[in-house]
C-alpha cells in the first residue's frame, strides 16, 4: 500500500491530486514526516521536493494553524525569486484546504495583511528582520523548511540561518520545532544537517540520485555572428526555448544586445539578472515561461527551481565555478525527455581558451560519474559577529549579557567561549558595541546605529554582492560596494572614475558627490581583495584526462577539439603521467601543477621565491623549486598562514570586523578542510620536474 493512504484524503487531493503517481522522494518523505522526524531530502531538479515536504507537514498542523489562524510553517529560501515562484505553485493546494500563503522580503510583507499567513515563505535575512522585531507571527510557528539548502552550506549566511533557527526555538520553547531541508547537488546529507542545523541532531536521510544522461558540446565562439548562428542552428524546425547562464551582469545585456540586434527572425530574448527590479524580473520570468520559442540570458539568479517553463537546451557562456554549479545550472534543460542537452561556450573574451575547454570537460566527466566533491563543514565567525549585532541591536539601550550572546553559537562545537568574547572585545573596538562599567554585558554604539540605519545589519551577503550607486546630479557614476557607506562620510572627499569628488549625501542606495575644489580629507573606496581560486578537485581532474586515453570528440565541436588533441599529444611525447611538466625562460620557471592559485601561492611561500605569479595551473617562479622538500600535509604550513592570507570580496562586512586571527583561520578552512589539498601536494613533491616547450605552457597560462 502507498505511504500516501497515510494523508488525511483533503490533504492528498490537493497536492497530489493532479499527479498519477508520486515521485520516489514524495512517497518516501510523508512517513518520517508524520512521524514527526526531521529529515534531510536530495532529489533532482523537478521531482517534487517541496510538494514532499509540504504536504506532510500541512497534514499534521492544518487544524491547528486553521483554529488559532496563526503561522505554523515557515519556508525558508536563498532567494526572493525562488519564493516567489514557490508561493505560485502552492497557493492553490493550500487554498483548496482553505489555508492561506504568504510572502515576507525586501519585496512584498504579506504580514501587514489582517489575516496572517498560515504557511510563510521568507529569506534567512527577512527571518532576521522578523527575530529583530519580535514580530508576533513566529509565536506559534510548528516547522520550518529550508529550499536549495546546498547555496547555504558552508557560507555565512549559512551560519546566520544555523543560528537564527536556535534563536526561534528558544522563543517557542519549550514546543518543539520540527525541520526539513531540500537539496539537488550534496555529496554528503549528514554533512547539511551538521552545518544548518546543529552536530548531531535527530533526521532522516533521504537521497534519490537524478541519473538523466547529459548531451553536451563544447564550442568556442570569436565573433558576434557565431553565437547567432548558434542559437539558430539549435532550431531544429519546432519552437524551441534556450536558457543561457553567464557570470556577470554587463555580460548577460552584452549578449542579450548582441542576439537582439542580429536575430530579427529568431526567439525572443530576456536577461535576467539581481539588480533588476523586482517587478522586471517577475515580467521577465512570467514572459519567458510563456513564450515558445525564446532565449533569457541570466547570471547565477535562474540557477534555481523557478519556474520557467520547459526548456530545451542550456547554454553555458563561460565554464561554471564548480561541479555543483554544473549541475544546479544544466538540471534546467529537458525535463519533458530522459536527457539534459546543454552547449557549453568558450567566451570570446577568454583568456586561455584551451583551459576554459578543460575545465568544461573536467566538469563534465564529473559531472556523468556523479562525482560530487565532498566538502567538511567550515568553523567560520562573521555571522556570530552579525548576529550578536542583531541581537543588541534589537535591545535598543539596553545592555545584553555576554553569557547570552555566548549561547548564541552554543551548538558549535568549534566555538569556544573565549572566541565570543574576542569577537565582543574586536566589535568594541571597532565602534560597533560598548562594554558595561562594571557587568558583563555589551550595548550598542554609534557604529551599530548606522547599520540599522542603513540596514545592513541583517545580511551577510559578500561585498562584491552589495553595491550603492555613485551619483553626480542626474548622472549615475558607477557602483562601489555598499560597505563604503560606512567608510565615508559626508563632506569627505573621494576619488573615482579618475577625479576627486566631495561626498553630499550618503543613503543605502546611492551616494551623491559632486566636483571637489581641494585634496584634503580624502578617503578611497573599499573594493575589497582578489577573488578565489578555481576548485582544485576540477584542476586536479584536468590534470588527470591530459594524461589519460580518453576521447571527447563527441563531446566538442572541430576547433576546440583538434586543439586539445594537439596540445595533449605534445604533452604526453614531452612528459608522463609521474612528471612535472615545466619551461624556462632567461628570467623565470613556469611549473604546470594543476594546482589551484592557493597552493602554488604556498609553494612559493615555501620555497622563499623573491617573485612569483601563482595561478590556477600555472606557477611562474623566479628560482627552481626543490619539489622534493615540500611539505605534503596542508597544517604543515602553518608558519606561512599569515603570508597565506589574503581579504578577499567574498568578505562580509562582518568578517572584515573580526579579529585579524578569526579572519584567518576562516579563510584557511578552504586550505585544512579540502581533501584534494594534501592530494595534490602529495603529488607535487612526489614528481620529476621535466622540461617541455615553452609554447605549451604558454597555452594555459591565463
Amino acid at each position: 500500500m502507498s505511504d500516501i493512504s497515510r494523508l488525511n484524503s483533503r490533504v492528498a487531493q490537493a497536492f497530489y491530486g493532479r499527479f498519477s503517481a508520486l515521485w520516489p522522494a514524495q512517497e518516501a518523505a510523508i512517513c518520517p514526516i508524520l512521524s514527526r522526524e526531521n529529515v534531510v531530502i536530495s532529489a533532482g531538479t523537478g521531482s517534487g521536493k517541496t510538494e514532499a515536504i509540504l504536504a506532510p507537514l500541512v497534514d499534521l498542523f492544518w487544524e491547528d494553524a486553521m483554529s488559532s489562524c496563526s503561522t505554523a510553517i515557515l519556508y525558508i529560501a536563498p532567494t526572493k525569486a525562488l519564493l516567489n515562484d514557490v508561493l505560485r505553485r502552492i497557493e492553490r493546494p493550500l487554498s483548496d484546504l482553505g489555508l492561506r500563503a504568504g510572502v515576507r522580503h525586501g519585496d512584498r510583507n504579506d504580514l501587514k495583511r489582517v489575516e496572517v499567513p498560515h504557511v510563510l515563505l521568507t529569506t534567512p535575512e527577512s527571518l532576521d528582520v522578523l527575530l529583530f522585531g519580535k514580530n508576533p507571527a513566529l509565536r506559534d510557528v510548528r516547522a520550518l523548511i529550508l529550499d536549495e539548502a546546498h547555496l547555504l552550506y558552508n557560507t555565512q549566511r549559512g551560519l546566520q540561518f544555523s543560528i537564527l533557527v536556535q534563536r526561534l526555538r528558544v522563543q517557542l520553547s519549550p514546543r518543539p520545532l520540527q525541520w526539513a531541508a531540500l537539496s539537488a547537488t550534496m555529496s554528503r546529507l549528514d554533512d547539511v544537517r551538521d552545518f544548518l542545523f546543529g552536530e548531531g541532531e535527530a533526521a532522516q536521510f533521504l537521497s534519490f540520485p537524478a541519473a538523466k544522461p547529459i548531451d553536451a558540446q563544447i564550442r568556442r565562439i570569436t565573433r558576434d555572428a557565431e553565437l547567432v548562428e548558434l542559437v539558430g542552428l539549435l532550431e531544429t524546425g519546432r519552437p524551441v526555448k534556450l536558457l543561457m547562464f553567464a557570470d556577470s551582469r554587463r555580460t548577460c545585456e552584452r549578449l542579450a544586445g548582441i542576439l537582439k540586434q542580429n536575430g530579427t527572425a529568431g526567439p525572443t530574448v530576456f536577461a535576467h539578472y539581481s539588480s533588476l527590479s523586482p517587478e522586471v524580473r517577475l515580467e521577465t520570468e512570467a514572459r519567458f515561461a510563456e513564450e515558445r520559442k525564446a532565449i533569457c540570458i541570466a547570471t547565477s539568479t535562474l540557477e534555481l527551481g523557478i519556474d520557467i517553463g520547459d526548456i530545451d537546451a542550456v547554454m553555458l557562456w563561460g565554464p561554471p565555478p564548480s561541479v555543483e554549479s554544473f549541475l544546479q545550472r544544466i538540471g534546467r534543460s529537458n525535463r519533458r525527455t530522459q536527457k539534459t542537452c546543454v552547449v557549453c561556450i568558450i567566451p570570446d573574451d577568454s583568456r586561455a581558451p584551451l583551459a576554459d575547454s578543460l575545465r568544461f570537460l573536467a566538469v563534465l566527466e564529473m559531472a556523468r560519474a556523479g562525482e560530487i566533491p565532498r566538502r567538511g563543514g567550515h568553523e567560520l565567525y562573521g555571522a556570530i559577529a552579525q548576529q550578536c549585532l542583531s541581537v543588541v541591536a534589537a535591545e535598543e539601550a539596553r545592555f545584553i549579557r555576554i553569557a547570552d550572546l555566548t549561547s548564541l553559537s552554543q551548538h558549535r562545537s568549534y566555538v569556544l567561549p573565549g572566541r565570543v568574547e574576542e569577537i565582543l572585545a574586536n566589535l568594541e573596538e571597532g565602534g560597533f558595541l560598548k562594554r558595561h562599567g562594571f557587568k558583563n554585558r555589551y550595548g550598542a554604539a554609534e557604529a551599530l546605529y548606522e547599520l540599522v540605519d542603513y540596514r545592513l545589519i541583517y545580511g551577510n551577503f559578500p561585498l562584491r554582492s552589495q553595491v550603492t550607486e555613485v551619483q553626480w546630479g542626474e548622472k549615475v557614476l558607477g557602483e562601489v560596494p555598499t560597505a563604503n557607506v560606512l567608510r565615508v562620510k559626508v563632506g569627505c572627499n573621494v576619488r573615482f572614475a579618475g577625479k576627486l569628488w566631495r561626498v553630499q549625501r550618503i543613503c543605502r542606495e546611492a551616494i551623491r558627490v559632486e566636483p571637489a575644489r581641494g585634496e584634503a580629507d580624502v578617503v578611497d573606496f573599499s573594493y575589497g581583495g582578489s577573488g578565489r581560486s578555481c576548485d582544485p578537485v576540477i584542476l586536479d581532474k584536468i590534470r588527470e584526462m591530459l594524461y589519460s586515453d580518453g576521447d571527447w570528440a563527441t563531446s566538442m565541436s572541430t576547433g576546440p577539439y583538434e586543439d586539445l588533441t594537439e596540445f595533449r599529444k605534445a604533452l604526453k611525447e614531452q612528459s608522463t603521467r609521474d612528471c612535472l611538466p615545466f619551461a624556462r625562460t632567461q628570467e623565470t620557471c613556469r611549473y604546470l601543477t594543476f594546482g589551484g592559485r592557493l597552493v602554488n601561492k604556498a609553494i612559493a611561500l615555501f620555497s622563499n621565491q623573491p617573485s612569483y605569479t601563482a595561478g590556477d595551473l600555472c606557477l611562474e617562479t623566479a628560482l627552481e623549486v626543490d619539489w622534493a622538500s615540500l611539505p605534503t600535509k596542508a597544517e604543515d604550513y602553518e608558519p606561512l598562514f599569515p603570508a597565506l592570507f589574503e581579504a578577499t570580496s567574498d568578505q562580509s562586512l562582518f568578517q572584515q570586523a573580526l579579529p585579524a586571527s578569526l579572519q584567518l583561520v576562516e579563510f584557511l578552512q578552504d586550505w585544512l578542510k579540502d581533501p584534494a589539498i594534501p592530494n595534490i601536494l602529495a603529488r607535487l613533491a612526489a614528481s620529476r620536474p621535466v622540461a617541455i616547450e615553452g609554447r605549451l605552457v604558454e597555452a594555459l597560462r591565463e
